[in-house]
């Protein structure tokens, strides 16, 4: 097998995992390990095409060319994603950590709280 049939292949399957939800928090890890393991592949194949290539090889690029297009936006947008969650669960800590030191800093309206009593 050629190093384009690879590379389409490989695409494919990175296609298939960005276009599926994400999974829950227990196997978020070894799915993002999968895209993590499919994109150093692709990586890896996109180096080692050279000329010339066959007719059938060029149409095969060609549709590679234009699933990579879709992968981009695709691996952003899950960024984004993931990047949203991560704010939420730092602002989750930071709110639990405020609730439960709650006299620790000066408040707002300038009041004082004696803590001897």
């Amino acid at each position: 097998m050629n190093v384009v049939e690879n590379l389409d292949k490989v695409t494919t399957h990175l296609l298939a995992l960005l276009d599926g939800p994400l999974p829950a928090e227990e196997s978020r890890d070894a799915f993002l390990e999968e895209i993590d393991k499919a994109l150093q592949i692709r990586d890896s194949l996109l180096q080692r095409i050279a000329p010339p290539f066959s007719e059938a090889e060029m149409s095969l690029g060609k549709k590679v060319a234009l699933a990579s297009q879709q992968v981009t936006p695709k691996l952003e947008g899950l960024h984004k994603q993931l990047k949203q969650e991560w704010g939420q669960i730092q602002q989750s800590k930071k709110t639990a950590k405020a609730y439960g030191q709650a006299y620790s800093s000066p408040t707002a309206d300038g009041m004082y709280y004696d803590k001897r009593n």
